[in-house]
């Protein structure tokens, strides 16, 4: 009984404001990306269709973005505590606000 408490203590010590590190990063590595995605399309939207180098931006932030997409996904069938649980919403909160702001 001594290790599993000594277990669970470690765990919780380890610890990111109450969120699982590897979680935590997920979801702020998510966000940044999406924030840079974001900042692109509006550069994009601005453009006149006409840069390469946007347009190769493009293909490679649609491949990075399924598989950020995908990633952050996956934590949706995790479970999850309820700092998690909240630190999620928040992120995906702010991301949807953004893309909406974007497509404005």
């Amino acid at each position: 009984h001594k290790a599993i408490r000594r277990q669970r203590q470690m765990c919780i010590r380890d610890r990111v404001d109450g969120m699982r590190p590897e979680f935590k990063e997920a979801m702020d590595t998510y966000e940044e990306f999406m924030n840079e995605y974001c900042e692109f399309m509006e550069k994009y939207a601005e453009s006149d269709g006409t840069d390469l180098g946007l347009l190769a931006d493009y293909a490679d932030y649609m491949g990075k973005y399924a598989d950020v997409v995908e990633a952050f996904e996956k934590w949706e069938d995790d479970d999850m505590n309820a700092k998690e649980t909240a630190y999620y919403l928040e992120v995906q909160t702010r991301i949807n606000k953004k893309l909406i702001e974007v497509a404005e």
